[in-house]
């Protein structure tokens, strides 16, 4: 009954844990992840729950077989007064009862121990698989915002080089603009006049 009562306590701390582990690594509670968390630590939990019953059930099919051979020991009692052969078939009945006594706890024991190996892996390849999506995400996340990043400084050099580029061309761009409002026109020629520029004739 010791390793049935380590199995439950594994199975509960097991729980526990990885409540803990899923909240140290920041998942949070009411995210799929973290339900998904707590559904398995609520399996584990049941788990135990179903272990900590056979182990009742054990107990009580352990009572009963306790009191079938405290019936036959009285019946052995009472035979001994009947002669030796009644008492040799009496040891025999009692052997056979603690064989099967036996016989169960040990069953018990090998079947709780096997049931914790073969689930156990289950629930922390799982864990590990969720641990890895979440990873995945993260880092896609990032490269999302590198790449925004990314194209926000480009977008920023185009219109960065082209702010310059109107800047640099602006003075004689009006100039163009001005020359050609005040044209004038002379033997089939048109002449800019420059004195609005500030600019003296020779």
């Amino acid at each position: 009954m010791a390793a049935v009562n380590a199995a439950v306590t594994g199975l509960r701390t097991a729980a526990e844990g990885l409540i803990a582990a899923g909240r140290a690594e920041g998942i949070e509670a009411a995210g799929p992840l973290g339900q998904w968390l707590q559904a398995q630590a609520e399996a584990l939990r049941a788990l135990a729950e179903i272990l900590g019953g056979q182990e009742l059930r054990f107990e009580e099919l352990m009572h009963n077989v306790s009191a079938a051979a405290r019936a036959e020991l009285e019946k052995l009692a009472v035979a001994t007064e009947l002669g030796n052969s009644v008492v040799r078939a009496g040891e025999v009945a009692l052997r056979q009862a603690r064989t099967a006594q036996i016989s169960l706890q040990v069953e018990k024991e090998n079947l709780t121990a096997m049931m914790v190996k073969e689930t156990l892996p289950l629930f922390v390849e799982r864990l590990k698989e969720a641990l890895i999506i979440r990873e995945r995400r993260w880092n896609d996340d990032v490269k999302r915002r590198r790449l925004a990043t990314a194209g926000l400084v480009v977008l920023g050099l185009v219109f960065g080089g082209y702010g310059v580029h109107v800047w640099q061309a602006w003075n004689a761009t009006s100039a163009f603009d001005w020359c050609w409002a005040h044209a004038l026109p002379s033997s089939g020629r048109v002449y800019c006049d420059m004195t609005g520029f500030g600019i003296a004739a020779q």
